[in-house]
């Protein structure tokens, strides 16, 4: 069996209706968390998930809703005395930032319990998590204007839009976004599922990708308080396509 559990669907603004953007894939073999915002160590304590059965952690960028938590999970996994090995993939550009991150929070690979193994990934390549988990990244536009910040050329930037292939099946995640481009960043691909962020993007250019890709089904998440009518539309309009179009809410599972 292979599962999806929604463990957040919050967008960057807090709420104390949803945690922040995250979701966990669950099969026999492998259990992957990807993102972990603020608050995650909470999320995956009300989902009841045991934070042992992480066996491995994806990032699509490095906003505070999407990484903050981070830290605070090792912790937590380190006062449980967790033993087995965890697994970290990111850009293979950015490993040296997250193992800086670690090392500023005084969470030094030589003083945990346990051992983390980095994992870089390449845009545009095809890697393997697991038998039954496949991903594929491709670069999305979400973190591009911050660039004119950079004055010395010195930061990589780096966001993931995500293909997951799970037991054949596609499931196509945008992470947060930058322009309507980066909703047809696999659109050689047919998708099976698409999970899409709703705050960065209008309800138009949803439609209209929606229309072009035709997922087996939508997923709409990253969600503040405010978005009832937006999400009411999308829905509404996206059941002319034979699209059917799901709310995601924390604690939703999904079999795949």
């Amino acid at each position: 069996m292979l599962e999806l559990i929604f463990i957040g669907t919050g967008s960057a603004i807090e709420s104390l209706n949803r945690f922040h953007s995250s979701f966990f894939i669950q099969t026999t073999e492998y259990n992957l968390l990807i993102d972990a915002g603020d608050c995650v160590s909470k999320a995956l304590l009300k989902q009841k998930i045991n934070y042992h059965s992480i066996d491995g952690i994806i990032f699509t960028h490095f906003h505070p809703d999407h990484f903050s938590g981070f830290g605070g999970l090792i912790i937590q996994m380190e006062f449980l005395q967790r033993e087995k090995p965890l697994q970290i993939f990111t850009h293979y550009k950015l490993i040296p930032f997250v193992k800086n991150y670690l090392h500023l929070s005084y969470l030094f690979e030589k003083n945990i319990s346990f051992d983390i193994e980095f994992i870089g990934f390449n845009h545009n390549e095809v890697f393997c998590v697991c038998d039954k988990i496949q991903v594929k990244s491709k670069s999305n536009m979400h973190i591009d204007a911050y660039k004119k910040y950079d004055e010395d050329n010195k930061i990589f930037f780096s966001s993931s839009s995500f293909l997951f292939n799970l037991k054949g099946k596609k499931l196509f995640y945008t992470g947060d976004i930058g322009t309507k481009d980066d909703l047809y960043l696999f659109s050689e691909e047919k998708i099976d599922y698409m999970i899409t962020e709703i705050t960065h993007i209008s309800i138009e250019d949803i439609l209209e990708a929606v229309k072009f890709l035709q997922p087996s089904r939508l997923y709409l998440t990253h969600i503040s308080d405010d978005d009832g009518e937006t999400i009411e539309k999308i829905i509404n309009q996206t059941s002319a396509f034979d699209v059917p179009t799901i709310e995601a809410v924390d604690g939703m599972k999904i079999i795949i």
